[in-house]
């Protein structure tokens, strides 16, 4: 598998692990949509970036937490309580990300 195809596939499993939630909350498919491809394209970076003065580690969290600002900045207005769920999914995912480059690459 090249590098290119496993981080397409990390992005793929860690955006459909956030998704599956919100499919059982009855989000909105833009929603739904909107979270997996932020995920999907957090992984591609990580893959391919580097972010400096960072450790490996919270390279994932780092780009992550960046990507999802601006949908959290759009869900402040819906309701306070989404918020920090969704910051916490981007802290958390974000590490398993760096995980798996460090690991499976």
């Amino acid at each position: 598998m090249t590098h290119f195809t496993l981080s397409l596939a990390t992005g793929a499993v860690a955006g459909a692990l956030v998704v599956i939630p919100m499919i059982f909350q009855r989000c909105s498919a833009r929603s739904c949509i909107a979270s997996f491809l932020i995920y999907l394209f957090a992984a591609v970076m990580v893959f391919y970036g580097d972010l400096p003065y960072l450790p490996w580690w919270a390279d994932g969290m780092g780009i992550t937490v960046m990507l999802t600002l601006p949908t959290l900045f759009a869900a402040t207005g819906k309701g306070q309580r989404s918020v920090p769920l969704m910051l916490f999914n981007a802290l958390l995912f974000g590490f398993l990300i760096s995980m798996a480059e460090r690991y499976l690459a």
